[in-house]
């Protein structure tokens, strides 16, 4: 068995690769940061006292290693020339596509967050709240509200932290120049000082639903928010 998960929906994605790791009597888990052909061909021959199949669970092998290295290459033709192996890969991001067509006979399994949802977070902007309402109803239809109102949190974090002047932070440096010039364009659509009044605003929202004390639900505070910006 070949098996690469990958996709932008982590919780899917690692409940997924846990799963499918514990159906192994002996995984053995391997952090593919830096990983080197001699770490892998020594945990791929390793056998038990009864000889019994072991299943490598790799993480972030290949979003943590360039595809051009001497060891990504050893590695990937290692695996496709020994079609006995149990491989569970998990990475934490999206893999490119000639990173899913590497392994010849690897079963690639997606979880990824519906494209409206991402829509909806491009579109946080003030004045945009009718818009942001009917995205946000569709967005009910497939996605958990709490998840939804994860997604609105991290993405006002991430336009503070674009505008932090003390450096940004390691969650914004992490992204791609394309994606930290949108998100600029969305902060400054704000300003820092109304992105602080808003963060506030969910930090109030969040804790008022953990202890009780909001007369609104999840879903009825998050188009209130929405109709605030």
């Amino acid at each position: 068995m070949l098996l690469v998960i990958h996709g932008n929906d982590l919780v899917s994605s690692r409940d997924y690769f846990v799963k499918e790791k514990d159906k192994s009597e002996y995984p053995i888990l391997i952090d593919g940061d830096g990983l080197t052909f001699d770490q892998l061909f020594q945990a791929a021959e390793n056998k038990s006292f009864f000889d019994t199949k072991t299943t490598l669970a790799i993480e972030n092998f290949f979003s943590k290693n360039k595809s051009n290295s001497i060891e990504f290459k050893k590695i990937t033709e290692y695996i496709n020339l020994n079609k006995n192996l149990e491989i569970i890969f998990w990475e934490s991001t999206e893999i490119s596509k000639p990173n899913q067509t590497i392994l010849k006979s690897a079963t690639i399994k997606t979880f990824s967050y519906p494209q409206v949802l991402f829509q909806f977070l491009d579109n946080l902007k003030p004045g945009n709240n009718e818009h942001l309402i009917k995205l946000v109803y569709e967005l009910k239809k497939n996605v958990e509200i709490e998840l939804i109102f994860f997604m609105i949190v991290r993405q006002f974090r991430l336009m503070l932290g674009q505008l932090g002047e003390g450096g940004k932070i390691d969650e914004v440096k992490r992204l791609q120049s394309w994606q930290t010039g949108k998100l600029s364009m969305q902060a400054k659509s704000f300003g820092e000082e109304k992105l602080v009044e808003l963060y506030n605003k969910l930090f109030v929202i969040d804790l008022s639903q953990k202890t009780g004390k909001f007369p609104y639900s999840m879903d009825k505070s998050i188009d209130i928010f929405l109709l605030g910006l």
